[in-house]
């Protein structure tokens, strides 16, 4: 399964999903962490669901994030990924190892 986290600083999971600065996908197959560019930052609309788009396209399967808006939702729903929460700030490998503890 892969996880994707919005991140701006590749350390804690960002404030805002569609507009994150970059994503931190994670891959419980070989636990690896990359970080990838969010190409649809500069979207003047849309921003959330091209990046719902943009995971699913990678393979994500879930969603860690501190909030996610409405079109983003209904985008990641449609795409068949789902959305856990996690605080904003909190450290990647703290969200990741929670969730996947909860989903177990």
């Amino acid at each position: 399964m892969k996880y994707a986290l919005p991140t701006d600083d590749g350390k804690t999971v960002g404030k805002v999903f569609g507009r994150a600065k970059n994503f931190a996908i994670y891959n419980d197959a070989d636990s690896s962490l990359t970080i990838v560019v969010n190409t649809g930052t500069s979207a003047e609309h849309g921003a959330g669901t091209g990046s719902a788009t943009f995971l699913a396209d990678k393979g994500v399967g879930v969603v860690i994030a501190s909030e996610v808006g409405p079109k983003a939702e209904a985008a990641l729903q449609a795409g068949g990924i789902r959305i856990e929460y996690a605080d904003e700030g909190m450290e990647l490998a703290k969200a990741v190892s929670g969730i996947i503890s909860q989903l177990k």
